[in-house]
């Protein structure tokens, strides 16, 4: 319950600051705060398909089959830094998660 929890917290957080970011009309920074939302997004679909059945699973592939055509049109990269939003703690768990989410996204079926 404590993971979900965060998990909520955080994506909230995010989309907060992306919304507070197109109004401010920061776009790049927008950009960035919503691809991190999407990595965070892949992570838990990845997390969660092994907890659920064969029908389940298969929505799941094809939710990351159409991620992954996203991002080969908009290959993921830094939009924006964002050493300044809760200093650099984002930035820094998105460094370590766009690997983890490139990965899972080629080995998809």
């Amino acid at each position: 319950m404590k993971d979900q929890l965060v998990e909520v917290l955080a994506k909230v957080s995010t989309t907060q600051l992306a919304l507070e970011s197109l109004r401010a009309n920061s776009t790049r920074r927008a950009l960035e705060l919503l691809e991190i939302d999407l990595d965070a997004s892949v992570l838990a679909l990845n997390r969660l398909a092994k907890e659920i059945d064969a029908t389940e699973r298969e929505r799941v592939t094809s939710t990351l089959q159409q991620i992954r055509a996203y991002r080969r049109v908009h290959p993921r990269r830094v939009e924006a830094d964002l050493g300044d939003v809760a200093n650099g703690v984002l930035a820094r768990a998105a460094r370590a998660a766009q690997e983890r989410v490139a990965k899972i996204l080629q080995e998809i079926g």
